[in-house]
């Protein structure tokens, strides 16, 4: 079972650039990736996905959360997604909440 979970990015310099890579907002428009991570709450990976340094959070928020594979060795039918999000202001939107809530997921 997927309890609690948090959700967030990260930057990082793309000196070659690449087909993944973006102008980065927060410094001077150089390239960058955004590592987008969520983690049980031990901090183990459930899912990652990379974008350009420009993508908005709350833009990758569903894809991520959608991406989850399901838990293995469990008897039944294991829960894929988790039962709360914690995520910053970058994620603040009152469309990903309402698509949270449809998925079964409170936000937080």
């Amino acid at each position: 079972m997927i309890g609690r979970v948090p959700r967030d990015s990260t930057h990082a310099r793309a000196l070659g650039g690449g087909e993944n890579s973006g102008k980065n907002p927060t410094d001077r428009g150089k390239l960058g990736t955004k590592h987008h991570i969520l983690t049980d709450a031990q901090g183990i990976p459930l899912a990652v996905t990379a974008t350009g340094s420009n993508q908005a959070d709350v833009s990758e928020a569903l894809p991520l959360i959608d991406s989850v594979p399901p838990i293995t060795g469990k008897v039944g039918r294991p829960r894929q997604r988790p039962n709360e999000i914690y995520m910053d202001r970058g994620y603040d939107s009152d469309r990903l909440r309402r698509e949270l809530r449809r998925r079964g997921i409170i936000p937080r």
